[in-house]
């Protein structure tokens, strides 16, 4: 049985109490509160204007393939055709046509924990098995290459990263990734890496992002990445994710897609090729960047501060991820992480998600992804909440 995303059902309940007129202040969405380059909007603006909107090809139109291959090319330093492209409705769609056109029932996915809410219930939706692997706080939320080797069997047929990887923001530098590719190539040498890059543009603190495929060369023919423009051109509610894999998955993929939502909705790639190929949109994601690393400077010194919030200063995307293990449990008024951010909510409207829903019990994610005045009133918010809490243990 497929569960409820909790992230949405936070953010939606978030909604659901300002639209009874309260002040909710809310750090549940991964969803950034710019608007997207004015390029997009212009693409878009001049399509719909000049001619009918109609169905795009199942795989996604010719034009925009071809933009993402190029854009894969550049920046994974060898040659990818058309036909290794698939477009799809998000990011999310992408990895779900990948699960259920490649998985055989009792095929096993390792997935590192803290995970996104998703990656668990999409390898059920294709008849696999998950498999979680606990990160520890002291290496920075990373998958060390021991434990990987330990979850790794004749069934693994998928390993999957997040780089940088949603809710902790870890990323994976490239020793560390060259270390697992290792194992993978010893342990399991028939599994695959799938490598979820829709954060790789937003890295901050000296952090530098590497291609797997770059970086695994021997492996790159078990390398597949998902990507998107989503979060790093603020286009969330286009829907539009890129599969990148062997011509056989993407044609494997696209015939799913076409019993399912057929093409990926067609303004919604016109505005996915403009942000690929209009060069005025790079000074808009730059200007994004900027004020994602303000923002993450200024929520890592307020929340650092507050008593009893242990973070891990995060590598990119635009998440903290807060441990509360000294506010909750025996002794205190709340039985675990899911009551507290349940009362953070109800009782003083500050929107989190309980760290339970990414295989983390005991925190907290907060996004940054807000306006600056959002992020101060909330965070001002959250240290009154915290003060009026009996001391945390220890």
């Amino acid at each position: 049985m497929l569960s409820e995303s909790p992230t949405l059902a936070m953010s939606a309940r978030a909604k659901e109490l300002k639209a009874q007129g309260k002040e909710v202040l809310d750090f549940s969405a991964g969803e950034p509160d710019f608007h997207p380059p004015a390029g997009v909007t212009a693409a878009v603006t001049e399509y719909v204007r000049t001619r009918p909107v109609h169905y795009a090809p199942v795989p996604g139109l010719p034009a925009l393939r071809d933009a993402a291959a190029a854009e894969f090319a550049r920046y994974h330093g060898r040659p990818v055709t058309r036909g290794e492209v698939l477009v799809s409705c998000g990011a999310k769609h992408s990895l779900a046509n990948l699960f259920m056109v490649t998985l055989s029932p009792g095929d096993e996915v390792v997935i590192p924990a803290p995970y996104w809410v998703s990656y668990a219930d999409m390898v059920r939706l294709g008849d696999g098995v998950p498999v979680i692997v606990p990160t520890r706080r002291e290496d920075g939320w990373r998958l060390q290459p021991e434990a990987l080797a330990a979850a790794l069997t004749p069934k693994t047929r998928f390993i999957v990263l997040g780089n940088p990887t949603n809710p902790t923001g870890a990323g994976y530098p490239a020793p560390l990734l060259r270390a697992l590719g290792e194992v993978m190539a010893r342990v399991a040498p028939n599994c695959w890496l799938l490598v979820d890059d829709i954060y790789r543009r937003l890295v901050y603190g000296g952090f530098e992002h590497v291609s797997a495929i770059t970086t695994l060369a021997d492996v790159t023919e078990q390398i597949v990445v998902v990507d998107g423009v989503s979060k790093s051109y603020s286009m969330t509610g286009y829907r539009i994710g890129f599969l990148l894999a062997p011509a056989k998955v993407v044609s494997a993929a696209s015939r799913l897609q076409g019993h399912t939502t057929s093409g990926a909705a067609t303004v919604s790639q016109i505005a996915a090729l403009a942000a690929l190929t209009d060069p005025s949109c790079e000074a808009a994601v730059r200007d994004m960047h900027a004020a994602f690393t303000r923002r993450r400077e200024f929520m890592l010194a307020g929340l650092g501060a507050l008593p009893g919030l242990d973070i891990v200063a995060p590598d990119g995307a635009f998440y903290l991820f807060c441990d509360i293990s000294r506010h909750i449990g025996p002794g205190t008024q709340f039985a675990d992480d899911i009551a507290f951010a349940t009362w953070l909510l109800e009782q003083k409207l500050v929107g989190t998600v309980p760290g339970t829903a990414f295989g983390a019990p005991g925190h907290l994610r907060l996004s940054y992804a807000a306006a600056d005045e959002t992020l101060q009133g909330g965070a001002l918010r959250l240290g009154q909440a915290l003060a009026g809490l009996p001391p945390p243990r220890g």
